[in-house]
């Protein structure tokens, strides 16, 4: 079955509410308790110290009702007498001095010393629990990063990972093109890291930038690794694993997640939902994103279940339906683990106000009673475990292109997020399995192929693009795509979109990137939609155009065109649309090529199915603040705000 979490701090609470705690979660339906991510400095007090008798009594009192444990090491927090002994091991901030300590998250992950440290306590935690049957499993620090530390270390670090890269100075002055500028080295001490007081991505060497993010990238995989080779040393069969979020420097996740057994994501979805029409709120997104990482069914392990009050203002309370909701949507793209944050709200510290499930009244309320219902329902469908998620169209995504498009913006308002989501909300909006995957993924099994702003350019990917077409697929390219070679320099002597040009049948003769302005396109079928951001200018060279520009002096030019190519076809989508452009782009394929979808449903509403050996459950999540209701197989269905209906394979409604 589906399994229920919950975080708890028994080291920030007096032990008389431990047993009463455990009680309630337990008669709640959780079944997994997540304990000691930032308690280093109660496991070691003082170095070489260690206390683990409080974490044993905690785990004790929780397993003896009927629950287990899923362990963490609490390394992101280190206790102040390691950076008072070791100062070294503080993160250095952009500006190359020590960031101040007192929060958490400060620690310099590529440090030799703090290296040591982390695998002391993470060896003291393995030896004791590891191969305990009332251990779940194992979470690996929390939400890390990618190192963009600058310390002496790192700035060494970075040196020597570029020697292994480039084996000379000649020819990283060619990856990098440091005839620009005068940036040509002659040693690798010259190297520094492409950071400052005054940081501005736009002014480094882009393909400087790029080995930077890839470095950082590496480290943190390499500080996973560590940890996961440390408690796999004492128990082979432990489910170990991180949590990850969608931060400022963010890693690659496939290296962070190579070595690791499953996935997991810390799931905050937004409490105030815009009712434009247009912007895109909706975590589905990042739910099948973090479904990709290992390619199987993942793991939440903080689940909103309060107002925020910690990184911003205090934030609203969740409406009514609305935790029980996102919890709801998280199962359906493919969650075998709902852990919420977390039990009771901190009285200290600087999340007293990120209220978890009770508030400081630790009274029941209403929150507790959606959690309650959440778990209820799954007991209904107990082998839901048993199911996953396979789609017929596949979306690519690299690291790459986030890392790339982050330090050189292309106009005002221009994400590699934004046309990923795209696609992403319209294929939800109709009914559309779709899964996302590294770049170098397999394609077979899959009718269609979306691959949006491929800026960093693997020619061996468009090669296998134009056989997946040539077979019958259908490929969506979209612009910025076939503009850097792999160094994040710009190809030369080919027009855009340079090694997609054949496959797409079209060039780019120019490119406008009007940014936050707004542009109008017409379709061959009459529909018009507003785009934004960027316009290239098409000439086709054998596609068929799919809509022109009806405005500037480009107006008539192609936006959208469509090739035909082998038995398949490519589409090239010049420009960053409305929802309703991608919508209807999406249903035009899914008719191509025999893709089942749900034309007609309301904007918001989320269709998605797990299968398996489990059965077959079809989620229909109403992900807005309005009541809605459309037809489906003969029957209207109705949702109330935030609503989750699920209808099993036999047409039962659960």
């Amino acid at each position: 079955m589906i399994k229920v979490g919950m975080a708890y701090y028994p080291e920030q609470w007096d032990r008389s509410l431990w047993e009463d705690d455990a009680a309630r979660m337990a008669k709640l339906g959780v079944r997994v308790v997540r304990l000691a991510e930032f308690a280093w400095s109660r496991l070691e007090p003082s170095e070489g110290r260690f206390h683990f008798g409080w974490l044993d009594s905690a785990i004790d009192t929780i397993t003896r009702h009927g629950m287990q444990v899923l362990l963490c090491t609490p390394t992101n927090s280190a206790p102040m007498w390691l950076y008072t002994d070791h100062p070294e091991t503080v993160q250095c901030g952009r500006d190359g001095r020590p960031i101040a300590t007192g929060i958490r998250g400060h620690r310099c992950i590529q440090s030799p010393v703090f290296r040591r440290y982390a695998a002391r306590i993470t060896t003291e935690m393995a030896r004791r629990y590891a191969g305990r049957p009332e251990v779940y499993g194992w979470q690996i620090d929390n939400e890390l990063e990618s190192s963009h530390c600058t310390c002496p270390s790192c700035r060494e670090a970075f040196r020597r990972w570029l020697r292994e890269r480039y084996g000379t100075t000649a020819a990283l002055n060619k990856a990098w093109g440091n005839e620009v500028w005068s940036g040509e080295i002659s040693d690798w001490e010259q190297i520094q890291p492409p950071v400052s007081e005054d940081y501005m991505p736009d002014w480094y060497n882009p393909a400087c930038m790029l080995d930077y993010e890839r470095f950082g990238a590496w480290c943190l995989a390499d500080y996973v690794r560590q940890q996961r080779d440390i408690i796999k040393g004492y128990d082979p069969d432990a489910t170990v694993t991180t949590n990850s979020w969608f931060c400022a420097n963010m890693p690659d996740f496939q290296q962070e997640y190579a070595c690791l057994d499953v996935a997991a994501y810390d799931n905050y979805p937004p409490m105030v939902l815009p009712e434009d029409g247009e912007t895109l709120y909706s975590n589905a997104f990042g739910l099948d994103l973090v479904r990709s990482f290992k390619r199987k069914n993942f793991w939440i392990l903080e689940q909103l279940a309060g107002a925020g009050g910690c990184w911003s203002p205090m934030g609203p309370a969740p409406e009514p339906g609305m935790i029980e909701g996102y919890a709801m949507q998280a199962v359906a793209h493919g969650a075998d683990l709902v852990s919420f944050f977390r039990w009771r709200s901190s009285c200290s510290g600087a999340e007293m106000l990120g209220h978890g499930v009770l508030d400081h009244d630790d009274r029941d309320n209403r929150r507790l009673a959606e959690i309650g219902r959440f778990c209820r329902r799954l007991e209904q469908m107990p082998d839901l475990d048993r199911t996953s998620i396979r789609g017929q169209v596949a979306m690519l995504y690299g690291a790459d292109q986030e890392f790339a498009l982050k330090n050189q913006r292309q106009s005002e308002g221009f994400a590699y997020w934004t046309q990923l989501r795209l696609f992403h909300d319209a294929c939800m909006g109709l009914g559309i399995g779709l899964d996302i995957l590294p770049e170098d993924a397999p394609l077979e099994g899959y009718k269609a192929v979306l691959a949006p702003t491929h800026y960093v350019t693997d020619p061996a990917l468009a090669r296998r693009l134009e056989g997946f077409t040539a077979q019958g697929g259908t490929v969506v390219i979209t612009n910025r795509s076939g503009v850097k070679d792999k160094h994040n320099n710009c190809l030369f002597g080919e027009p855009l979109p340079t090694v997609f040009r054949r496959l797409c049948g079209c060039r780019v003769k120019e490119y406008d990137a009007i940014g936050a302005r707004r542009q109008h396109i017409a379709a061959a079928d009459g529909s018009g939609y507003d785009v934004t951001g960027w316009c290239d200018i098409l000439e086709p060279e054998g596609a068929q155009v799919w809509a022109r520009y009806t405005e500037k002096f480009y107006a008539g030019a192609a936006a959208v065109t469509k090739n035909a190519f082998g038995t398949g076809c490519a589409y090239y989508v010049g420009t960053v649309g409305e929802r309703a452009l991608y919508r209807a782009l999406m249903a035009e394929i899914c008719r191509e090529r025999d893709i089942p979808m749900l034309e007609g449903l309301p904007l918001g509403v989320e269709v998605t199915a797990r299968r398996g050996q489990g059965g077959l459950y079809r989620f229909f999540f109403n992900n807005t603040l309005r009541a809605v209701d459309f037809p489906l197989d003969g029957q209207t269905v109705a949702l109330a705000p935030m609503e989750m209906k699920i209808q099993a394979g036999d047409g039962r409604w659960l």
